[in-house]
């Protein structure tokens, strides 16, 4: 009898603890169904362990079950205290874990704003994430609106001395602070909006601008989180060329009873004129936009050199010849400083009316060329025995006062490829003069996309349900990074074909080590691939480049948003694009030293990281065979590097291809 009620005592025991509901106890290891779904479950066995936690609180939290969720992301911290990104669990097993995020947003939406921002602001200082930024900009607003502050405009400071510049930077750089005690969330520069990952109260910025030739109005903008904007305008004005010289007269002068050449003129530019030599003499002449000058040289002068220089140091040089003396003949040179006996001199040799063309020359340039520049500066001049009255260089006019003679200087930025510059020239009497100039552009090898680092976009995993918004993410993202120009894709349908070959599906591609075979066979560098995790409140896609050769993660980027649509999925694609972008610039320096195996260089740590690939390569000046004119600078690639060791001031790179003694000081490397 004893036997059996000990026997019952045990059945009953064993039957309470299967009742229990896990043994977190009570609710929290409940299994609740809700709208046909069950909420509580895990994949798997339930082995008390921190993961087992974290992924039964994520679920209750799609379900709402905020309490239960609570608990278990408390008892995940108290087994594994830190939000990391790739946590390994067991084995070579790795979870994305972020406890102390998911626990401010579960706070966020009880209204526990105090306790949701401290959550949230720890998770982003143990692991940051775009998600977390996203809702702590939430909680830092509800938290604004629940005190009432005084709404002000953020404040804007520009790092220009006043609000009208002028410049020659090619390209202009925009830079500044924005500062709000209700924190900065978005700056603008002409229009165009920064990539902030979350807001603060005081926000550097810094931006290239590529302006042309010219006045531009630049304005900046701020915005609070409250909605409340602050603009600062700043006009900039671009002068890249040097000033216009127009020359009225060259005559002959019996001042002073000794013959002599006087020759006068005008000097144009809008940053204002600042020096001017004749024939390497320093002139005196006043300051300004529009400045008069009048000079007189001695009568054996075969030419006039000008050399005009502006405020920015922009500078305009010539020649102006004169007609030789021979045979006992002085100089063809209008003899009287009286216009309308000039013009009856002209009308005597030349006849009742000038059927003439301008006649237009240009320095250091023939008809045609091959450069390595980006940009081409043309230099030349116009004459006409009566005075220009248009020049346009591609139709655009670039005259600013009538002359006999027009020295000028145009910048032209070119296209890769073939550029007609078509320089026309007007005078009173109608004429009209055409000349073209063909300058054919080319990219030294270094610098082609071609040898950029290859890569290639494989479909995100689709943790549990994804709509077809999520779906497009993939090609949403390879058309950013095509946009982004940094670095060499691999074509959409060479990657079909290799699906296609291998019998391959894009659920397979999933799995990483079929990704990784299938970059190598693409001849893909690397790949990025990753998940989209969309839930109740938004979709989180995380992104992870892979070097193919080493299987090693070299960056991980995020975004986050709580629309699905498919415009938020083309936006949160292109800020995914910018990210990687902004963790691959494209950078430059210089090698300082080779030793074995290895090379030296001068970025540090403020440029590269470790793994980074780099191109090594030796430039070669290229001058013009007819004018000696540089026209760029080619070079060769002598090999690649990849970097090592990253110190304060420099890095150590590997050769990995090439041969290291072929390597100088003072090669360059670029980012591959």
């Amino acid at each position: 009898m004893k036997n059996i009620v000990k026997f019952i005592i045990f059945l009953v025991s064993c039957s309470m603890l299967i009742l229990l509901p896990g043994c977190a106890g009570g609710p929290a290891g409940s299994v609740y169904l809700k709208d046909g779904k069950e909420y509580g479950q895990v994949k798997g066995a339930f082995r008390h362990r921190w993961w087992n936690y974290y992924e039964r609180a994520l679920s209750y939290s799609e379900g709402e079950f905020y309490r239960e969720a609570l608990e278990d992301f408390k008892e995940a911290v108290r087994q594994r205290a830190e939000d990391q990104r790739t946590a390994r669990t067991y084995g070579m097993h790795f979870t994305d874990y972020f406890p102390h995020r998911e626990s401010g947003i579960i706070h966020y939406q009880l209204a526990n704003l105090k306790e949701a921002e401290r959550e949230l602001e720890l998770s982003l200082k143990q692991s940051p994430s775009a998600k977390a930024h996203f809702y702590l900009d939430r909680v830092r607003k509800s938290l604004l609106e629940s005190r009432a502050p005084e709404r002000k405009p953020p404040k804007i400071a520009l790092n220009f001395k006043t609000d009208e510049v002028w410049t020659q930077e090619d390209p202009v750089t925009v830079s500044g602070e924005a500062e709000d005690a209700n924190y900065v969330a978005a700056v603008s520069i002409g229009g165009a909006t920064l990539f902030l990952e979350g807001s603060e109260k005081k926000v550097s910025f810094k931006e290239a601008l590529n302006l042309s030739q010219g006045r531009h109005m630049v304005e900046v903008e701020a915005k609070n989180l409250l909605g409340m904007a602050a603009t600062r305008k700043v006009v900039i004005n671009v002068d890249r060329e040097g000033p216009m010289i127009a020359v009225d007269e060259i005559i002959t002068d019996q001042g002073d009873r000794k013959e002599s050449v006087r020759v006068s003129g005008t000097v144009y530019d809008e940053a204002g004129v600042n020096k001017l030599c004749i024939n390497g003499k320093a002139i005196a002449i006043a300051q300004g936009v529009e400045v008069p000058f009048s000079e007189r040289l001695s009568k054996d002068t075969a030419f006039i050199d000008f050399v005009a220089s502006d405020r920015l140091r922009n500078q305009t040089s010539d020649r102006i010849p004169l007609s030789p003396v021979s045979a006992g003949k002085k100089p063809i040179l209008l003899a009287s400083a009286d216009p309308a006996a000039t013009k009856m001199i002209l009308a005597a040799i030349f006849g009742p009316r000038d059927t003439v063309p301008p006649e237009i020359r240009h320095k250091d340039w023939t008809d045609s060329q091959v450069v390595f520049l980006e940009k081409v500066y043309i230099q030349g001049q116009v004459s006409d025995q009566s005075k220009i009255e248009s020049l346009t260089v591609n139709k655009a006019n670039i005259l600013r006062g009538k002359g006999q003679r027009i020295l000028f200087g145009h910048l032209i930025a070119l296209k890769e490829g073939e550029n007609a510059i078509h320089i026309e020239a007007r005078d009173e009497a109608g004429n009209v003069a055409r000349k073209t100039i063909t300058v054919i552009r080319r990219l030294p090898k270094a610098l082609q996309l071609a040898e950029r680092l290859s890569l290639t976009v494989l479909p995100f995993e689709q943790k549990d349900t994804t709509s077809n918004a999520g779906l497009s993410f993939q090609n949403n993202l390879m058309d950013a990074l095509v946009n982004q120009n940094r670095f060499r894709m691999i074509e959409r349908d060479k990657l079909d074909l290799i699906l296609n070959e291998q019998k391959l599906s894009r659920t397979e591609l999933i799995d990483r080590g079929t990704a990784l075979r299938l970059g190598k066979l693409v001849a893909a560098a690397s790949i990025i691939t990753g998940s989209i995790v969309e839930t109740r409140t938004g979709i989180e896609i995380v992104g992870r480049l892979i070097d193919t050769e080493t299987s090693e993660v070299l960056d991980t980027e995020d975004v986050y948003d709580e629309k699905k649509d498919l415009q938020t999925q083309k936006d949160l694609a292109e800020g995914m694009a910018v990210k990687f972008h902004r963790e691959f610039p494209l950078i430059d320096g210089v090698v300082i030293e080779q030793k074995g195996q290895h090379i030296f260089t001068d970025l540090g740590q403020d440029k590269i990281k470790p793994q980074r690939r780099l191109v090594v390569y030796r430039e070669e000046p290229i001058k013009h065979p007819v004018t000696g004119k540089v026209l760029g600078t080619d070079n060769e690639i002598v090999g690649r590097a990849k970097v090592v060791q990253v110190l304060q001031e420099m890095s150590k790179a590997e050769v990995i291809k090439g041969n290291p003694r072929d390597v100088k000081r003072l090669y360059r490397v670029i980012a591959e």
